[in-house]
């Protein structure tokens, strides 16, 4: 286990920021153990202090944990929920932007130590300029840590089946288109699968780390 451990909100506490938030999915018996563990694969490769980009922040689930371990934190999104203010933890400086990962100049350059990127590149086609924005962010040294889906008919049926339908019109970019934009813009630091030692094209869900 890493040095940051999840703070999860209690049920309840977190507002979705629009209709196809999964927020449910992370109170819910079975299925919400593994969109936990996402998140926990993803913490492993972080350490405390400085300054923290989360982009999709979503309803806010990880910035209980986030503003925790580091001095600065911006959370970013398309759509914002409410309540996120009240999420972020005493002695950290916390902001809440929206902002498009594809619009030059969104984000700060060469300004966080750390970039914490999960679930959100499998929703963008055009995976080179998402990569680059992301390593733009990172300042020399820093890392980013992204998470992503198996993006194909087994795991749009997986979907179906736990109640998130649909997830076709949102999953666009697989693991491996993803993999080779970060790998030309970043440093491979680091990989978790699930299931365990998966490779690429099987791995339920995984998390790569990759430095600047």
């Amino acid at each position: 286990m890493g040095a940051i451990v999840l703070d999860l909100p209690a049920k309840g506490v977190l507002t979705p920021n629009d209709e196809h938030d999964p927020l449910p999915f992370y109170y819910k018996p079975g299925v919400g153990w593994l969109y936990r563990y996402r998140l926990t694969m993803a913490l492993d490769y972080l350490k405390p202090g400085g300054r923290v980009l989360e982009i999709g922040v979503g309803s806010g689930v990880l910035v209980p944990t986030l503003t925790r371990h580091y001095d600065e934190y911006v959370g970013t999104d398309l759509v914002l929920a409410k309540g996120l203010d009240h999420l972020v933890r005493p002695g950290c400086k916390a902001s809440f932007i929206i902002a498009d990962l594809l619009e030059e100049g969104s984000l700060p350059e060469a300004h966080f130590d750390a970039v914490v990127c999960i679930s959100v590149l499998e929703h963008i086609a055009d995976s080179g300029a998402a990569a680059a924005c992301l390593a733009r962010a990172l300042k020399p040294g820093g890392t980013l840590v992204a998470g992503y889906p198996m993006v194909n008919q087994a795991m749009s049926r997986a979907f179906d089946v736990i109640g998130f339908k649909g997830i076709d019109d949102h999953h666009v970019s697989p693991p491996a288109k993803i993999e080779g934009a970060l790998r030309r813009v970043l440093r491979p630091a680091g990989r978790t699968a699930f299931p365990p030692l998966s490779p690429v094209p099987l791995a339920l869900y995984q998390v790569s780390a990759w430095t600047k």
